[in-house]
């Protein structure tokens, strides 16, 4: 099972409300591009569905994602891998066909930066190493780096939205995460849970009260 009516129905107006931001309007004929990025750290199956009725729910309410760029981000415990992925594709499943052999390979370069490499500077190519579980911030600085052209981003994970906040407000480096959705990725980015929806916005909102309160503890 996938995304509810419910949830494809808020998914819509969402992304409406990204692409029609004033700090997120397409240049004059340029193509619209677009990222989906899957936790693979949990149920895959369900990532998979739930990116699946995203495109046929998008597909449906607007024409504009009939002629659209899309790729998929594979976001997993070792590395962040991405191909260029026909929404047709997607539809059918075929992102997901192969997927270690998805997630291992990189449309962009096949090489991979250690993770202490990118602690202190910027990675030198576009797959990226983490360690032990997905990290957000780690996730923002590569989407930042690499997806720049993208107009919206949605990431999704099996995680109830509880379970998400913890690990990212206990494991990521705030402000590492905070640099990542500034300027642009904040009003470009939608973080699909399982039973809820947070933009960019509202998740530097929230980045930005933890690390308040953090330095008043």
């Amino acid at each position: 099972m996938g995304l509810t009516q419910l949830q494809k129905l808020e998914l819509n107006k969402r992304v409406d409300k990204i692409l029609h931001a004033p700090a997120n309007a397409l240049i004059r004929g340029q193509q619209l591009e677009i990222a989906f990025a899957a936790d693979l750290s949990g149920d895959i199956e369900y990532v998979c569905s739930s990116i699946k009725d995203a495109v046929t729910s998008l597909k449906a309410h607007d024409k504009i994602f009939q002629n659209v760029r899309s790729n998929m981000v594979y976001w997993n415990y070792n590395q962040i891998t991405t191909k260029v992925t026909p929404m047709s594709f997607i539809q059918m499943g075929r992102a997901f066909e192969n997927k270690q052999e998805n997630i291992g390979v990189d449309d962009r370069t096949s090489e991979k930066a250690e993770a202490a490499a990118i602690t202190d500077r910027k990675p030198d190519n576009k797959t990226i190493c983490v360690d032990n579980y997905p990290k957000i911030d780690v996730l923002c600085e590569y989407l930042k780096l690499y997806h720049a052209r993208c107009r919206c981003i949605l990431v999704f994970t099996d995680r109830p939205y509880e379970e998400f906040a913890k690990q990212t407000f206990d494991t990521a480096d705030i402000e590492k995460t905070i640099q990542g959705l500034n300027p642009f990725l904040k009003y470009r980015l939608l973080v699909i849970t399982r039973d809820k929806m947070l933009s960019g916005s509202e998740f530097m909102m929230k980045l930005t009260q933890s690390r308040n309160q953090t330095k008043k503890n």
